[in-house]
């Protein structure tokens, strides 16, 4: 089913950056398996938190991948209290998992998509 219609200016609003990811620990209080990731947007943005449900992925996987994220959706505090900073992005499959979009070519931190 697909979603409403959305104006070119308003998806133009959405920024969306490359990350790389700095920080991956287990979000222990989440009632479903997810990482806190800290990843790093470059020297103007900086580091900023998320927790994610992509635990198909382990530590070690996650280490220094690029990502892309939208950065100014605003703050969103889970159940858990947690503070989210950003979206990071992927796509889910058939099982519910997530698959990350990533970033072949090594961008600097901060890249904007577009």
């Amino acid at each position: 089913m697909m979603k409403d219609i959305v104006k070119f200016e308003d998806f133009l609003k959405i920024e969306l950056l490359v990350g790389t990811i700095i920080s991956v620990k287990m979000n222990e209080k989440a009632r479903k398996p997810a990482y806190v990731l800290t990843v790093d947007f470059g020297p103007e943005l900086g580091k900023k938190q998320s927790s994610a449900q992509i635990t198909n992925y382990s530590r070690g996987e996650l280490l220094g991948k690029s990502v892309v994220a939208a950065i100014n959706l605003g703050e969103k505090t889970l159940p858990t209290g947690f503070i989210s900073e950003f979206l990071i992005l992927g796509a889910l499959k058939p099982d519910g998992t997530v698959s990350l979009i990533e970033v072949k070519e090594k961008l600097l931190p901060g890249s904007v998509i577009s």
